[in-house]
């Protein structure tokens, strides 16, 4: 379990509170079904009970988690078919943001998005799930922020946490990263040619193999839960 402990007073205290638990949950810390217990929260975050409670219903805007009635919060499962739309809508909407991005944003976000991508490589060389996780939400970020459209803006953020959750299922798949940190390259050079069908395309390819890679796991894993219940 990662040290959740907020240490730095720069941002706001809620922001790194959120990044902090919405975090843990993404990468499996807090797994599915898992209890949320606002006593122990604050313990391990050394917050009040008032900023975990702020926290946690953004939490459950962003479908990261559920309030069941005497039990509390529940940090939520995705289904297949859940996953099945969210790839299916996320397809819709990164062609959208990428036409955008290349039409609109400033030199300097195409140079914070070579940079990103240039970190999600190296995070794939080193095998860090946490780095590899937080590079692809600064890719996306740069890449929401430079399209220049703040409606867009908003609908792609409040999937965003699902697409996360999605991708460390799709990441973990064996022999899956090597071909993400090519497809993301190609996304990135797409980008800097300012190539918008090849870049439209790359999008579009990426998300269709990190939703296989995605599917493949999901179906793996419930078909190891159904076989440890009948155990």
């Amino acid at each position: 379990m990662p040290d959740l402990r907020i240490v730095q007073p720069r941002a706001l205290l809620r922001e790194q509170v959120l990044d902090k638990l919405r975090n843990a949950i993404i990468e499996g810390w807090y797994p599915p079904g898992t209890r949320l217990i606002e006593r122990e929260l604050c313990e391990a975050l050394g917050v009040s009970r008032t900023s975990v409670r702020e926290v946690l219903r953004q939490l459950e805007t962003e479908q990261l988690i559920t309030v069941e009635q005497r039990r509390g919060p529940i940090v939520a499962s995705i289904s297949v078919a859940e996953a099945e739309a969210i790839y299916e809508t996320r397809a819709i909407f990164e062609t959208a943001v990428v036409r955008a991005f290349i039409e609109r944003a400033p030199q300097a976000e195409f140079d914070h998005l070579v940079v990103a991508a240039r970190e999600f490589g190296e995070a794939a060389q080193a095998e860090d799930l946490h780095k590899l996780l937080a590079s692809m939400s600064l890719f996306y970020d740069i890449l929401l922020r430079g399209a220049g459209n703040p409606v867009l803006h908003s609908v792609v953020r409040q999937l965003m946490a699902r697409v996360a959750f999605l991708r460390s299922k799709s990441l973990s798949e064996p022999g899956r990263l090597k071909f993400s940190v090519a497809e993301i390259q190609e996304l990135s050079e797409a980008i800097m040619a300012r190539d918008i069908p090849r870049a439209e395309k790359a999008a579009a390819s990426h998300v269709a193999m990190a939703r296989e890679a995605a599917m493949r796991q999901m179906v793996l894993e419930n078909n190891g839960d159904r076989l440890r219940g009948a155990s």
